[in-house]
C-alpha cells in the first residue's frame, strides 16, 4: 500500500489574530496604493485630473477627492453635468461646478451643489476642459494638507501608514515557520515537503499561485469600488458619457422637514434633502426611478402591474397637527393615493389620512381624519387632474383651517376640522388603502410623482404660488 510521509506540528496559540491583523493591514495598504495608481491612469488618456480643494460640491464631491474630467464636444455640455472649467475669476485656478443653465448669449452659468446661489461670473464655452466622470475619494488629501499647512494631519497619516506597515509584518514568523517566541511551541511546518513513493522532491507550494492571484483580483476590485468611479451606462459615443457618480440638482427644500426629489442616480434608497433624516426606500417592483438626463429632471414612476409600487420613510414619526404637504404628480387614471401619512409601512395600514389622492371623478382630494369620532374631512379640486399633465398639489392644515391648492390656485377650504387623529406612522408616496374615503376608487396610484415636500407649518398662498411658479 502506498504511504505518505509528512511532518505535522500543533498550531501555535495566538497565530490567528496575528494572521488576520497582518492580512487586514496589507489589504488596506494595497487598496490605497492601487487607488492612487488608478487615479493617475486618466491622465495618460489625455483627460484632465484635478484635486478638489473646497467643499462647494459637497456631498457628491468633497475636499481631497481627485476628479477626472473627460474632454467632450459642445453637444455633451448640458445642464446638470459636472464641468471642469478655467476659473473665470482667477487665471491660475480651475473650477469644478455643475452647469445650472445656458444663458441667452451662450455663456454657461455654473453652481456648486453646496452653494446657495449660482456663480456670479459666467463661463465661456471654450473654457470648458471636460466633463467630470470619475471620482477617487480622498486620494488628494495629502496635497490639500500641504497647501493648507495642516502638518498635524500629515503626521497623523504618516503614523497611520507606519502602523499599518508594522502590522503587515506580524505574520512573517508564522509564514517562516519559526517557533513561537513566547511559548516555544512549533508552528505548522510550512517547509517540509510531503514525500510519496516515486515522487521524491515533489512540492506543494504551487497552490500559493492561485491564492496570490485571487488576492490581487480582490484588491483591485476593492480599490475600484472604493474609488467611486462609474460611468452612466453603456454609451455609443463620448458625447453620451454622463456623470453617474454625481447626482442631479435638488430643489431648494425651503424649510421643509421632508424633501424627496428622486434625483439619486440608482438604487432603491430615497434621500431626504431637507437635512432632517426622513430618508425612505422604494417598496415592490412597481416603483421605478426615471433617471434620464439631469436636464430632464428625474422622478419616480408608479404602476399597478404585479406588485404595486410605493416609497415610504424608514422611521416612524408622530402624525403632525400643523403641516403643509405638497407633491407634483402626473396621471391619466381616475384613482390612487399620491402622498400622505399612514400608520404602517405595509401596503395597507390601520390608520391613514393627511393625504392627497385622486377620486373616481378624476379630481384631486385632500383628506384628514378627526380624533374621537373619526369623521373624515375632505376637500376636492374644481377640475379633473387625470389628463396626463404635471400638476402641483398642496394641502395645508392647522386647527380650524384646512386648505387645498392645485397648480398654485386655492381650490377650497373648511374651518370645522379642529382635532386630528393622533398616531405614529410613516410618510408614503403611492399605494395605500383608501377604505372609508368617499369616491376613493383604486388604492394604487398609476403615474409619476416628483418634488415631494412636508413642512411643519402652514404655507401662505404667496408661498404656494411661488412653489408652483418655480416648477418641479
Amino acid at each position: 500500500m502506498p504511504t505518505t510521509i509528512t511532518t505535522w506540528h500543533r498550531r501555535c496559540v495566538g497565530d490567528v489574530p496575528r494572521l488576520l491583523l497582518a492580512v487586514a493591514a496589507r489589504t488596506v495598504l494595497w487598496s490605497v496604493l492601487l487607488l492612487a495608481l488608478w487615479s493617475t491612469l486618466p491622465a495618460f488618456l489625455g483627460w484632465h485630473v484635478t484635486t478638489v480643494v473646497s467643499g462647494s460640491m459637497a456631498p457628491a464631491i468633497r475636499t481631497g477627492d481627485v476628479v477626472a474630467a473627460m474632454p467632450a464636444g459642445p453637444d455633451a455640455v448640458t445642464p446638470g453635468r459636472v464641468l471642469l472649467v478655467e476659473d473665470p475669476d482667477h487665471d491660475d485656478r480651475l473650477r469644478l461646478h455643475r452647469l445650472r443653465r445656458v444663458e441667452p448669449d451662450g455663456s454657461l452659468r455654473l453652481r456648486g451643489d453646496a452653494n446657495p446661489a449660482a456663480d456670479r461670473t459666467t463661463v465661456e464655452p471654450d473654457a470648458v476642459l471636460g466633463i467630470g466622470v470619475l471620482r477617487f475619494p480622498g486620494v488628494g488629501l495629502p496635497r490639500v494638507w500641504i497647501a493648507d499647512r495642516a502638518w498635524s494631519h500629515l503626521v497623523a497619516a504618516g503614523l497611520g501608514a507606519a502602523a499599518l506597515l508594522l502590522l503587515a509584518r506580524l505574520d512573517r514568523p508564522i509564514l517562516a515557520g519559526e517557533p513561537c517566541r513566547r511559548c516555544g511551541t512549533p508552528r505548522w511546518d510550512l517547509r517540509t515537503t510531503p514525500m510519496r513513493p516515486g515522487a521524491a522532491g515533489a512540492r506543494t507550494d504551487s497552490a500559493a499561485v492561485p491564492l496570490v492571484a485571487s488576492a490581487l483580483v480582490v484588491l483591485v476590485g476593492l480599490s475600484t469600488a472604493l474609488s467611486g468611479a462609474a460611468f452612466s451606462g453603456v454609451t455609443t459615443s463620448r458625447s453620451e458619457l454622463g456623470s453617474s457618480e454625481f447626482g442631479c440638482f435638488h430643489h431648494d427644500p425651503a424649510g421643509a422637514v421632508l424633501a424627496w426629489d428622486f434625483a439619486e442616480k440608482n438604487g432603491t434608497r430615497v434621500a431626504d434633502v431637507s437635512g432632517h433624516g426622513a430618508d425612505g426606500f422604494f417598496a415592490n417592483a412597481g416603483a421605478s426611478r426615471i433617471d434620464g438626463d439631469c436636464a430632464a429632471n428625474p422622478y419616480v414612476h408608479l404602476t399597478a402591474v404585479g406588485a404595486e409600487g410605493y416609497a415610504v420613510t424608514d422611521t416612524a414619526v408622530a402624525a403632525p397637527n400643523v403641516f403643509t404637504i405638497s407633491a407634483w404628480f402626473r396621471t391619466d387614471v381616475a384613482s390612487g393615493r399620491v402622498f400622505g401619512f399612514s400608520s404602517d409601512q405595509s401596503v395597507s395600514s390601520t390608520y391613514r389620512d393627511r393625504h392627497l389622492f385622486i377620486d373616481t371623478g378624476g379630481r384631486l382630494r385632500f383628506g384628514t381624519e378627526e380624533s374621537g369620532s373619526q369623521f373624515k374631512f375632505a376637500l376636492a379640486s374644481a377640475g379633473r387632474v387625470d389628463d396626463g399633465q404635471w400638476h402641483h398639489a398642496v394641502g395645508t392644515f392647522t386647527p380650524g383651517s384646512m386648505v387645498l391648492y392645485l397648480d398654485g390656485q386655492r381650490q377650497g377650504s373648511r374651518t370645522d376640522a379642529r382635532s386630528l387623529r393622533q398616531y405614529g406612522g410613516f410618510w408614503r408616496v403611492g399605494r395605500q388603502s383608501l377604505d372609508g374615503w368617499a369616491n376613493s376608487g383604486g388604492f394604487a396610484f398609476v403615474g409619476d410623482v416628483d418634488t415631494v415636500r412636508v413642512h411643519d407649518r402652514v404655507l401662505d398662498p404667496a408661498a404656494v404660488a411661488a412653489d408652483y411658479a418655480a416648477g418641479r
